[in-house]
């Protein structure tokens, strides 16, 4: 069987939790490693058109009525000079753009509510806005995104520097930079303060898989299903692992298992599709 590489539109890849998609796809990745490294940072040349038609699929156009709400509402938010009510404006506004899934616009109202309340929570979502933008848009823009969701990470631990969830977030935006291995530094620090992190423990065997490192993948979600045996997404991808290094009894258990913890029918199907080479 050949090796594939997973494309995803994963918030659970930066901690969120919540399965946008994940759909088979086979590409082609230059990959990146540091000589000692525990895990081998693959860098993608460009986004698959796979994942633009996700992207698309995932993008749903508001009705002339919600148009016309959205438009309101952000003259409302541009002519008053109130924080407080700019912050109203801001969140609903965020709220509209969150049920059609476009995560840039979300972005950027996040950021504003932000800029006005630069509290941890503000500026943690932002970022988490960010990142689910990053993942919808070509390789430039990415990276832009990327950065800017560096940029409130790093604003949220000045205010509380002992938060491993953000700090695990900030490491997975230093996969598409130039210094990946910040990234995978940043994560083991966290693993070393606690061993059960679930958003590090996924995102190193999600990087561990980025990189072929299957047996590793394995460690890594075995490890977080052990934790929380409800990780649907985790359960998923340690059957994946499974796949690649051909023992398909494995991922067979472990398919069946996800399909139990998600029963979202994108998530059923793309299981399903799996489950059908282990046959």
């Amino acid at each position: 069987m050949q090796k594939k590489q997973i494309i995803v539109i994963l918030a659970a890849a930066i901690g969120v939790g919540v399965v946008f998609s994940l759909p088979k796809v086979l590409v082609d990745n230059k990959k990146e490693s540091v000589t000692g490294s525990e895990e081998k940072v693959a860098q993608k040349d460009s986004i698959s058109e796979i994942s633009k038609l996700m992207a698309e699929k995932h993008t749903h156009k508001p009705s002339s009525e919600d148009q016309k709400n959205i438009l309101t509402l952000t003259n409302n938010y541009y002519s008053v000079s109130d924080k407080e009510k700019k912050r109203i404006f801001a969140d609903s506004i965020s709220a509209y753009y969150k049920r059609f899934h476009q995560y840039d616009s979300v972005a950027k109202y996040s950021e504003e509510i932000a800029n006005l309340y630069p509290k941890e929570g503000n500026l943690i979502a932002a970022g988490d806005a960010y990142m689910q933008a990053s993942d919808l848009v070509d390789l430039e823009q990415k990276k832009s995104y990327s950065d800017k969701s560096r940029e409130l990470y790093k604003k949220a631990l000045e205010l509380n520097p002992d938060n491993l969830e953000t700090k695990s977030k900030l490491a997975m935006t230093y996969v598409t930079t130039s210094t990946p291995m910040e990234g995978i530094k940043l994560l083991r620090e966290v693993i070393e303060k606690d061993p059960d992190n679930q958003t590090a423990l996924f995102n190193l065997g999600y990087l561990s898989m980025q990189s072929s490192q299957y047996s590793k993948a394995v460690d890594r979600f075995k490890k977080l299903i052990e934790i929380n045996p409800k990780h649907s997404s985790g359960t998923f991808y340690l059957g994946l692992s499974y796949l690649q290094l051909g023992n398909k009894d494995k991922a067979k258990e472990y398919f069946v298992k996800a399909k139990t913890l998600d029963q979202d029918p994108e998530f059923q199907s793309i299981v399903d599709s799996y489950l059908k080479e282990t046959n």
